[in-house]
């Protein structure tokens, strides 16, 4: 099966590599990585935890790969079997054969992927554009997705502010300098925690995001588009069968995060939505602890 170049050159790809395995050395549990065949190409995957125990998918944000749950490793896997999929389309381990040109496209592939693995049915922890596949996929098949937990949700309650879409597409246009990445990362998160960026456990996912922001194929020069969930899209009237959590920062940089809160208790009455102060896109960094207390009340929640 042909394989579509993700990076510009053989080297980028080696460096980014490097920084994936050097963030899977510093968590907290085991975990295991395998790949799974798709028709849109060799999915990667990553697996923490008791197999026995109830299961969860993860889903990353962009331009980052699975290796950002590793921070929340800890308390995931203390009740739960965590499988973390490399997005198709993303800069991670994953090798796509053919683009994902649409949301559906995406779908497919996803569900593709949880076939391969024997998932039928699991519970789903997203973050950033994770979220909005993940909504769409609970959409689409909302019998296999036992409860869905969104971490700063895009394109589903509200679109995406216009300067957090120019940051977002930069790198698809611009050569960028890793200083100018920086500073895209520091408007993610609170002034005071921008340390936190540079600091462990979060400096190895955000080297890598400079690294993939930096080297990974500009989508205007190779035949890979990657769908962005620049406005809310998603079937809401879909999703009141499935138990929601959606965390989001009450200084949210992607969108008005309590407007956002405010449509989806609107279209969502039974779901919980939690507006967490003090914190912006990067909700996971501003505040972790109250991030893992919300996860670890959602997930146990078997009422």
């Amino acid at each position: 099966m042909a394989r579509l170049s993700k990076f510009r050159s053989d080297d980028a790809r080696a460096a980014y590599l490097r920084l994936y395995d050097a963030a899977l050395s510093a968590s907290p549990v085991q975990v295991t990585e395998s790949d799974v065949e798709t028709s849109f190409g060799s999915t990667h995957v990553l697996h923490a935890g008791d197999r026995s125990k109830p299961s969860i998918v993860a889903l990353h944000g962009s331009s980052i790969s699975s290796t950002s749950w590793v921070p929340l490793l800890g308390t995931l896997t203390a009740s739960h079997s965590v499988t973390m999929i490399d997005a198709i389309d993303e800069a991670g381990k994953s090798i796509a054969a053919k683009p994902t040109k649409t949301i559906a496209d995406i779908v497919t592939w996803l569900d593709e992927t949880m076939r391969a693995l024997d998932i039928q049915r699991s519970a789903f922890v997203a973050a950033s554009r994770g979220t909005w596949i993940s909504a769409h996929y609970a959409t689409a098949f909302p019998e296999k997705v036992e409860r869905l937990a969104l971490l700063c949700p895009v394109g589903i309650a509200g679109g995406m502010s216009p300067s957090f879409m120019v940051r977002g597409l930069a790198p698809l246009v611009l050569p960028l300098k890793e200083g100018h990445v920086w500073r895209v990362l520091d408007t993610m998160v609170m002034p005071r925690n921008r340390k936190l960026l540079r600091e462990q456990p979060w400096m190895p996912s955000m080297s890598q995001f400079i690294c993939g922001a930096m080297h990974f194929k500009m989508s205007f020069r190779n035949a890979q588009p990657r769908p962005w969930p620049f406005r809310s899209d998603c079937d809401l009237d879909r999703l009141r069968a499935v138990p929601v959590l959606a965390v989001i920062g009450r200084n949210e940089s992607a969108l008005n995060g309590p407007k956002a809160a405010g449509m989806l208790r609107e279209s969502l009455p039974n779901a919980r939505i939690e507006v967490v102060d003090d914190a912006n896109h990067m909700v996971m960094v501003d505040q972790a602890a109250t991030v893992e207390k919300l996860l670890v009340e959602f997930l146990g929640d078997v009422n």
